[in-house]
């Protein structure tokens, strides 16, 4: 359920999450900047992610890794939304 909420959410924000169906969803970010950029922004709202940058894949293709468990609330998932949903704003990916 978490899962499916958090992919439906993310879509629905305009992040492009590709084909995921795991509880390991992507966020494609584009370069490498972004993807650093938003790790920090996501760290010091307290949300931990982690980012995946060259050479683990293409250099205009970095993403965002987030995973979520069965245990986490809707409440958290919301916050972390909120923040997901300011921090893409703010650099440009949504």
């Amino acid at each position: 359920d978490n899962t499916h909420y958090m992919a439906e959410n993310f879509k629905n924000m305009g992040y492009d999450i590709g084909p995921s169906t795991t509880p390991v969803i992507p966020l494609h970010v584009g370069d490498m900047m972004n993807a650093f950029k938003m790790w920090k922004l996501l760290d010091e709202e307290g949300v931990f992610i982690n980012p995946v940058v060259p050479p683990a894949v293409p250099p205009a293709d970095t993403l965002i890794r987030t995973s979520f468990m069965a245990t986490h609330t809707r409440k958290q998932l919301d916050e972390a939304l909120e923040k997901f949903e300011k921090v893409g704003k703010k650099i440009g990916i949504i």
